[in-house]
């Protein structure tokens, strides 16, 4: 299970902007399986899809990130 502002890597790719590899942080845990994470870019801005910026995600979409 995954925590709040815990540092995640996803494990494949999520929409045309999210894409395997990209580093985010959990925001909301709703369960074991199901969460809500945002994805900045190296300045620091959200990415965003279809006007989103914060991301449904699943258990299987993500693995626990590099912390710093």
């Amino acid at each position: 299970m995954f925590y709040q502002y815990q540092r995640i890597e996803l494990t494949r790719d999520i929409n045309p902007v999210l894409k395997v590899g990209m580093t985010g942080v959990i925001l909301e845990v709703w369960d074991e399986e199901h969460y809500e994470g945002e994805f900045l870019d190296e300045n620091g801005f959200n990415y965003e899809y279809n006007g989103a910026g914060i991301f449904t995600l699943k258990a299987t979409d993500i693995a626990p990130g590099k912390q710093t």
